[in-house]
């Protein structure tokens, strides 16, 4: 049986796996790191993998993000994934030709900005 927090997990990244590489939406770094740990640790549990070498910085950036969260349970991962998406949608801007990307939103309807009132 999924939950209601799987499913906003599964919608959450849809929506982000969906994002066009040149659309306008660029999270930072720091944010897709916050996506990338709270992802393996609803996914894959804690992170029990081999630091990466000195020289692999984007490795040792990722491991580092999903070691911080410890012991954090599947649920509360996929609580924080989606919280982390909802704060990045309050300052998301959207442009007219990414707006089907948005379809697995129903979930966050409340939490959509109001494209009315925004230019692109």
């Amino acid at each position: 049986m999924t939950t209601s927090a799987e499913q906003r997990f599964e919608a959450a990244v849809r929506v982000i796996r969906a994002l066009p590489k040149s659309g306008h939406y660029k999270p930072t770094d720091e944010l897709r790191l916050q996506f990338y740990a709270y992802y393996k640790q609803a996914t894959d549990g804690p992170n029990t993998t081999k630091k990466p070498a000195f020289y692999d910085l984007v490795g040792k950036y990722k491991w580092e993000a999903w070691s911080r969260l410890g012991d954090t349970s599947r649920e509360e991962a996929m609580e924080g994934y989606v919280r982390v998406f909802v704060e990045s949608l309050k300052n998301m801007m959207v442009a007219e030709e990414d707006r089907d990307v948005f379809e697995p939103l129903a979930p966050f309807k409340e939490y959509l900005p109001d494209q009315s009132q925004q230019e692109v």
